[in-house]
């Protein structure tokens, strides 16, 4: 792709309403991945860039590695739409959500992502993490799925957003 940082430019343009700016950023990335894919590049450099740049290098580094985790057990392909595209397919939105979900409830991320993986925990632990790394750069992920508000459970981090 000639210039990756457009994937982002073009999702806060055209991308679907009411997501995060971390969500935006894990949609960018998703959607750069596949594209790169689809081209028969190796996504990793330019993916990771693209998220240093947006978010840090650690960022960008968990975003590969929960990647490649996911691309190694699949059980099949991860339906990914075109970058400028209004809305966004269902593995998109499984990944998306899972990333936001995992820091509250990592049975919940699991189920989102058996459908896309053998065993969903490596990806989810990932998701996790990513979630750590994004809330602390300042782009807190919501907890998706949940009704809100409800009370934080024991170990629920109260800078959650749940939306």
């Amino acid at each position: 792709m000639a210039d990756d940082a457009s994937a982002l430019a073009q999702l806060s343009d055209s991308g679907p309403l009411g997501l995060t700016r971390g969500e935006q950023v894990l949609l960018a990335g998703l959607r750069l991945w596949a594209g790169l894919r689809l081209s028969g590049e190796a996504p990793q450099a330019s993916v990771r860039q693209l998220m240093a740049e947006q978010v840090s290098d650690r960022a960008g580094a968990i975003f590969v590695a929960m990647m490649e985790s996911l691309e190694r057990q699949t059980r099949r392909p991860v339906e990914i739409r075109c970058g400028p595209c209004a809305g966004y397919a269902q593995d998109e939105q499984r990944l998306i959500v899972a990333c936001g979900v995992s820091r509250v409830d990592m049975a919940t991320a699991r189920a989102l992502l058996t459908p896309l993986v053998m065993q969903p925990e490596p990806v989810a632990i990932f998701a996790r993490a990513l979630n750590m790394v994004l809330s602390h750069e300042g782009l807190e992920m919501p907890a998706r799925l949940f009704d809100a508000p409800f009370p934080p459970g024991p170990g629920i981090v109260p800078s959650v957003t749940l939306h």
